[in-house]
């Protein structure tokens, strides 16, 4: 019985149609997966275009936080990776770097590197490439040569110990200063000086009290001279305004002058001409008395003149 239960044919308990089919299918899935992610990675990329090489010497303190697999950014976009950090016999420190080749046109013989944090305090350090502009790089041995940048804490720093410097000497002068202060008010409330004196001598505040008081009995004596000067100042304003009123006749009667001296001059001009009429007629009228003297109805009187020279016959 049992040998003929060993003789029938045994049947799979699950049965897979198209299996091989289905395994084939997943294998080339599995591929192009692979594939895909090669070329998503880049190695498919390397090995087509080879990266461009850069060495990049690092400063004399340090690499700065740089690491390996750090970021290379040219103009503020990526530009490479840090492959390795390296030490050449000499003692300097340098750093390989992958560049893009796209990037190989920017970096030239002048292109310097800055060491950088992300944060710019904390994070982690990236180079920072720089654009050049001088003759191309020779890309068989590209060197460029890095520098940390500018730290803002040690800025901050330096600037508070500028602060610190310039405070300081003020600090101690105005410590100087009141000091000085201090003892020149002690030395006042113990009678030094003059204003120590006026503080603590009573005599020097009555002596200052009656030269006030005979500075007021001054001034009230002052006073009715004051008035007087006052009826002076008045009658000195009253004389200056008749000057001035004057001085305005005067300036206004000045462009008349000229016409009046014409006037005077065309009068004057005929008087030597009426003097010798004048002349003319006394002396006819001189004639004819000394005739009416001597007519004989009159008396007959006769009259002798003696001889006279004219006037302008006068000489010296």
């Amino acid at each position: 019985m049992f040998q003929l239960r060993l003789r029938q044919k045994v049947k799979p308990l699950i049965s897979l149609r198209y299996a091989d089919e289905w395994v084939g299918f997943l294998v080339l899935l599995s591929i192009l997966i692979f594939g895909g992610a090669v070329i998503e990675a880049g190695v498919l990329r390397d090995w087509l275009t080879p990266p461009a090489r850069l060495r990049v010497v690092l400063p004399a303190s340090g690499v700065g936080g740089l690491t390996v697999g750090g970021d290379v950014q040219l103009m503020g976009a990526h530009a490479g990776t840090i492959r390795s950090i390296k030490l050449n016999p000499s003692g300097n420190m340098y750093a390989m770097v992958d560049l893009d080749p796209q990037a190989k046109p920017f970096i030239r013989r002048d292109s310097t590197a800055l060491i950088r944090k992300q944060l710019i305090v904390t994070g982690a350090s990236y180079l920072d490439l720089s654009r050049g502009h001088g003759d191309p790089m020779d890309w068989s041995y590209a060197v460029i040569s890095a520098t940390p940048a500018p730290n803002p804490a040690d800025q901050i720093t330096a600037t508070l110990n500028s602060i610190q410097a310039e405070i300081m000497p003020a600090l101690a002068s105005a410590r100087h200063m009141m000091a000085q202060l201090d003892g020149t008010i002690t030395d006042m409330h113990a009678g030094k000086g003059t204003i120590g004196q006026l503080m603590t001598n009573d005599q020097l505040i009555r002596q200052s009290e009656a030269t006030i008081a005979s500075l007021d009995a001054v001034i009230e004596r002052l006073k009715p001279i004051e008035k007087q000067v006052s009826g002076i100042m008045a009658k000195t304003d009253a004389t200056m305004g008749n000057l001035k009123s004057a001085t305005k006749d005067v300036k206004d009667a000045t462009p008349h002058l000229p016409a009046i001296a014409s006037n005077v001059e065309a009068s004057t001009a005929d008087l030597p001409a009426m003097l010798a009429q004048a002349q003319t007629t006394l002396y006819g009228l001189q004639q004819l008395t000394d005739q009416l003297r001597g007519m004989w109805l009159l008396g007959g009187q006769k009259v002798t003149h003696h001889k006279r020279l004219a006037p302008r016959q006068v000489r010296p």
